[in-house]
């Protein structure tokens, strides 16, 4: 082989163009990031450093992650984190992977929940990135607020638990079936919170065929899949929230960019008065804020 073929501008044109013929959108700037990821060395010095060969264990490391990449395996999962509202959450199979566009919910609550200390609930919390997220944010303005991070799947649990030690978030962990968890034999509500956000699964499942097939195809069905019309969770959140709220409890939801008025309908007919929705960078809707 050519010394030149071991040198890092070499490989990483070369793992650029691989990931372009993949049809890999970012094929450039991941080619870039897979380098830094597998030499330690950030972005800006590896443009310093293109004709430094690399030896044979990295080379090949990096290589076989390009090749993975190809499939269109996610790239947060390759790497095994990603970051949200500047913090670091790590990735793994089986859970979803934090979205830019999930952000808009958590900014909203914040923006909205008075100061005090507050109970919180975080509903289908996958990675725990948004329960974990308002905890660290409130508790940097001096609130102590009890945050519950709720899921039915243990994959999920045990990253959040993960993601919660790792940036040092008092957080407890619930296993639920959405409420379940929150009442007693009878149904009536054990505990009551006085924030719940909840980002449930909410793709048609006529749609899901149709998302990318980074997402499609690794992405877990269980978080993703809101049945025939998306709405299912909306409507199961929806109909018992406000049994587990406190007076003045505030309700904060993800939604799809085509289902504000549905999930309006919904809040509506479930006694909820102020209702109000927020759009994302690209102007879509993206969350409603209930009480």
């Amino acid at each position: 082989m050519n010394r030149e073929e071991y040198t890092i501008g070499y490989l990483i044109n070369k793992a650029s163009n691989i990931l372009e013929t993949a049809s890999i959108e970012n094929h450039q700037g991941e080619a870039r990031f897979l380098m830094s990821y597998c030499t330690g060395k950030t972005i800006s010095t590896l443009y310093a450093e293109l004709k430094e060969e690399l030896d044979e264990v990295t080379r090949m490391r990096y290589m076989n992650l390009v090749k993975k990449r190809t499939t269109h395996y996610p790239f947060q999962y390759l790497i095994g984190y990603t970051y949200f509202m500047d913090w670091k959450f790590l990735c793994e199979e089986k859970v979803l992977i934090p979205r830019f566009d999930t952000e808009n919910l958590v900014y909203c609550a914040l923006g909205n929940v008075s100061p005090g200390d507050k109970k919180v609930l975080d509903l289908c919390t996958g990675s725990g990135c948004i329960g974990i997220s308002f905890k660290l944010s409130r508790s940097e303005k001096g609130a102590n607020d009890e945050v519950v991070l709720a899921d039915i799947s243990d994959d999920a649990l045990r990253l959040a638990r993960k993601n919660a030690d790792r940036l040092g978030a008092d957080v407890e962990i619930v296993k639920t079936d959405l409420f379940s968890a929150f009442e007693d034999e009878d149904g009536n509500p054990i505990r009551k919170f006085d924030v719940i956000i909840s980002n449930p699964p909410y793709i048609p499942t006529n749609d899901i065929k149709r998302l990318t097939k980074d997402v499609r195809d690794y992405e877990p069905m269980l978080a993703l899949d809101g049945s025939r019309d998306g709405l299912l969770f909306y409507r199961k959140i929806i109909g018992r929230a406000k049994e587990f709220l406190t007076e003045n409890g505030m309700l904060f939801l993800e939604i799809g960019c085509e289902q504000y008025l549905d999930v309006f309908d919904l809040l509506r007919e479930n006694g909820f008065e102020q209702i109000r929705k927020e759009q994302d960078a690209n102007h879509l809707d993206r969350v409603v804020a209930a009480w």
